[in-house]
């Protein structure tokens, strides 16, 4: 297995991969999602040109098996908020036939250290709270809940 840096030839294989989440997350959840489409591909693209941005991906044979985004933020604004900079998880996405497997758990290992040397003190990220799976993933890895969005239709 091999973690690295995605390029902008990846991006064919990154959207094979972001399709399969932003498929369950449609089916689920249609209310705040929109079905996948093309229009993924410019976002990816934006993402990985994005220095300030992490972009990593687990290859296999030469089979890209996952990938990992994240930032660092920085609360400059609110007075109540810690000063530190966070890691913000973005998205975590591992094949759905590659699940279980220690990926994910991989992808996060190189994402904490990466968030580390940048002087984060925390790793933050949003689970839906239909996804049971990566929900126990978080958890198994420490991670706990913070907060719940909550939402409504209106009219």
């Amino acid at each position: 297995m091999e973690i690295r840096a995605a390029t902008s030839s990846d991006i064919d294989a990154l959207l094979r991969l972001s399709h399969q989440i932003g498929a369950l997350h449609f089916e689920q959840a249609p209310h705040a999602f929109v079905a996948p489409s093309l229009a993924e591909r410019e976002f990816l693209l934006d993402a990985l040109n994005d220095p300030a941005r992490l972009f990593l991906l687990a290859q296999r044979d030469n089979q890209i098996v996952g990938f990992i985004t994240a930032i660092i933020a920085k609360n400059e604004a609110v007075p109540f908020l810690l000063k530190d900079p966070i890691c913000r998880v973005g998205t975590l996405i591992v094949d759905e036939n590659e699940r279980t497997s220690g990926i994910g758990r991989m992808l996060m290992t190189q994402c904490q250290q990466w968030a580390k040397q940048q002087g984060a003190i925390q790793m933050r990220l949003e689970v839906m709270s239909f996804n049971y799976d990566a929900q126990a993933f978080y958890d198994k890895l420490g991670f706990a809940e913070l907060s719940k969005t909550l939402w409504m239709p209106i009219g």
